[in-house]
């Protein structure tokens, strides 16, 4: 009798969870992209075959396949990839991999831009929904520029911290309507 009830539980249990089988494989995918982060062709080859010997992709497309899925079918999200989006477009020769992610109030849009396989620079821009205020960092190799746009009454203000970016130390005010 325990054998029958424990292999209902198991039919009971498999049908309910795979039943959203197929779905984002979000945490596969972060997985993925750690790996895929590693600069080097050779080091990125070793640490595809330490993921596959230690079982880390492995692990992660279960947890994603009984979990996640399954949450994401009944509920309609995914709590892995909910609230980032990453894609990419290119224009004039330069291909720009954006990826945004959203944390409570604050918006964070990721711009890498490259020509062909050389990578040019990254803009990162920082938006809080709630007051509107923003930061945008734009790294080009060894240089970094900062601004901050900070919405006051009847416009908005918008400073640098790098000297010499906009004017030395200056600050620039844009009105808006």
């Amino acid at each position: 009798m325990k054998r029958i009830t424990a292999a209902l539980l198991a039919m009971v249990m498999a049908m309910v969870s795979l039943q959203g089988c197929y779905g984002k494989m979000a945490l596969t995918k972060k997985v993925y992209q750690v790996n895929g982060q590693v600069g080097d062709k050779f080091l990125r080859s070793l640490v595809t075959w330490a993921f596959i010997i230690v079982p880390v992709y492995q692990v992660s497309a279960l947890v994603d396949f009984v979990v996640f899925n399954t949450i994401e079918f009944w509920s309609g999200r995914n709590p892995v990839a909910q609230g980032e989006k990453a894609f990419q477009y290119s224009e004039n020769g330069d291909t720009f991999r954006v990826h945004a992610h959203k944390s409570g109030d604050v918006l964070r849009y990721t711009f890498n831009r490259y020509h062909g396989d050389t990578y040019l620079d990254t803009l990162t821009v920082d938006w809080n929904v709630k007051t509107g205020n923003s930061v945008a960092v734009l790294r080009e190799g060894n240089d970094v520029m900062q601004f901050q746009a900070i919405r006051s009454k009847g416009g908005v203000q918008v400073t640098t911290s790098t000297p010499g970016a906009l004017n030395p130390g200056g600050q620039i005010a844009a009105l808006y309507q």
